[in-house]
């Protein structure tokens, strides 16, 4: 017997549907951390982000399937109408029955139909390798894209993760430690603006725009007390000399956001990015996410420091809809415009 489903506004019916919510998420196999309701609010208070959370429920009160999605706009207002898109930071959520596979499809289609007049497009990010989502996305007219990305399997003893390393990752760690460098996980509210004074840094350099301090100050005040985040900051004696947020879920770790000094001949960055490899494995986490490696057709220096971590390099891909090619093409002009009035100094 086929099943009947409903779609429902996760933002709108909160109290009611929160904890079937995240318990959904909780026992499905590709759960994260961008599908709890913590990850919403901590979007929803942020300057720039306004999320979308639909799921399909069952005549018997199930969820069949749900997606997430954040309408991002970080170019100033004036950009506006060129600048939104529909980011998924991680694949919907579906089981293998064709029910909650045709239901998921309902909820792309309800997702498109808010999003097409708000945004350019939409553009899914997948943590794992596709699943049953696959097919209700295409079905819906996404175009899977080629992308990629490093990942550490952390169940491997840290002595055998160390040897991964390159030589030059090795020997940049080795620097730092011999110059007396400290990895300190903070949990005082100053980690914000010590974490946004490097990101303000680093995006400036990059000239590319960066998410507004609301976004990090939401995630210290929601994620923080669930265990769910961890600020973590490099010590040159008694200065900082690099942040980084890792987000930690399901015996995953994400790499979030961070940045650092330039230092003549050291790299706090490789020095935090190895000690949180090393966290990870310590603490029972099985997976490190580096978060993104780029488009395989372009040149990417973060890429290069990323593979030399000895993460497997994944192509799991991205999704993407575009719901206007004229804006698009004016969206791109803009951008290359905007990046340079508003990236931070």
């Amino acid at each position: 017997m086929r099943t009947t489903w409903t779609i429902v506004d996760l933002m709108n019916d909160w109290e009611k549907y929160q904890t079937l919510w995240d318990d959904f998420v909780a026992r499905h196999p590709r759960g994260s951390v961008f599908h709890t309701s913590a990850m919403i609010q901590v979007f929803a208070a942020a300057k720039g982000h306004v999320p979308v959370a639909l799921a399909a429920v069952s005549e018997t009160g199930q969820i069949l399937s749900l997606l997430v999605a954040i309408r991002v706009q970080t170019l100033p207002r004036v950009f506006g109408s060129v600048s939104s898109r529909s980011v998924w930071y991680a694949e919907p959520l579906c089981g293998e029955s064709p029910d909650s596979v045709e239901s998921l499809k309902g909820l792309v289609t309800r997702h498109d139909r808010i999003m097409q007049q708000r945004t350019l497009f939409a553009e899914i990010r997948p943590l794992l390798p596709a699943g049953p989502e696959c097919s209700a996305l295409k079905h819906c007219g996404y175009q899977h894209l080629d992308y990629l990305n490093y990942v550490v399997d952390t169940t491997q003893p840290v002595e055998t993760l160390w040897k991964r390393l390159s030589g030059s990752a090795q020997s940049n760690v080795r620097k730092c430690e011999r110059r007396g460098f400290e990895v300190r996980h903070l949990n005082g509210p100053e980690c914000v603006d010590i974490l946004y004074g490097f990101l303000r840094m680093t995006y400036g350099r990059a000239e590319v725009p960066l998410a507004d301090r609301s976004l990090f100050q939401a995630a210290y005040d929601i994620l923080r007390p669930r265990n769910m985040i961890q600020f973590v900051v490099v010590y040159d004696g008694d200065k900082p000399v690099a942040a980084d947020t890792m987000l930690t879920f399901a015996k995953h770790v994400f790499a979030w956001y961070g940045g650092s000094l330039r230092m003549t001949g050291l790299s706090p960055a490789a020095f935090f990015q190895w000690r949180e490899i090393a966290w990870s494995c310590a603490n029972g986490f099985q997976r490190y996410d580096f978060g993104g490696a780029g488009w395989p057709d372009v040149p990417y220096g973060v890429r290069d420091f990323k593979a030399s971590f000895g993460g497997d390099l994944v192509c799991y891909g991205r999704y993407r809809k575009v719901y206007s090619n004229w804006k698009m093409a004016l969206a791109e002009r803009a951008y290359q415009f905007g990046r340079s009035v508003i990236a931070p100094k």
